[in-house]
């Protein structure tokens, strides 16, 4: 899932938001396949105050759709087709550091929140169950800045904690399971500046 962060203005203590979107490209490692081949999306808001020295806090709350899906390969038969779709509700913790007049760069956690999984395409009749409620991920992520509204940003996430329940006991999860995400987005800066 992605978080694209608002630009501050210059003081130290400033604060600003921003509305952002963008597509995932995604896996789960651990599901027994392999390739970012499944698509979801992300959309919310964020919020950004200003330290010191070019660095820069920010969160905000999105909702996001990750997953892993495997379509069926007719040279393979018997190795069974999937599409899991987990829906969250995420909360991003992220420091970001400013490069130049275009460039910031940041990492941080993101935490999230079960809303919905489905299977869509296969059989996992228990995918809700075998499911944990909440997660972590580490991201890292670069911005670039297109003018003083709009910019483009791309996002690495991996999980911290395995997408299936400590008791799941499941036979598509054997080992855990962790997201995997790349994104590619845009943000919108609403405001410059908290009123």
């Amino acid at each position: 899932m992605c978080r694209i962060p608002a630009f501050a203005q210059d003081g130290k203590g400033d604060f600003s938001s921003a509305f952002r979107v963008a597509i995932n490209a995604c896996q789960i490692d651990g599901d027994g396949a392999s390739g970012y081949n499944k698509f979801g999306y992300t959309i919310g808001t964020a919020i950004a105050q200003n330290l010191s020295n070019n660095w820069q806090y920010e969160t905000g709350i999105t909702f996001s759709e990750r997953g892993s899906r495997y379509p069926f390969n007719p040279d393979l038969p018997a190795k069974p087709s999937f599409h899991y779709r987990y829906q969250t509700i995420d909360i991003p913790i992220f420091l970001n550091k400013t490069i130049d007049s275009r460039w910031k760069v940041g990492a941080g956690l993101i935490i999230t929140y079960l809303i919905k999984v489905q299977e869509t395409e296969g059989m996992h009749p228990n995918v809700e169950q075998d499911s944990r409620k909440s997660g972590l991920l580490f991201s890292a992520k670069a911005q670039y800045k297109i003018n003083k509204s709009l910019s483009y940003r791309v996002e690495y996430q991996y999980g911290l904690i395995s997408v299936a329940s400590g008791n799941a006991g499941s036979l598509f999860f054997p080992t855990g399971a962790y997201h995997n995400c790349i994104c590619a987005g845009i943000h919108y800066n609403l405001s410059s500046k908290a009123q």
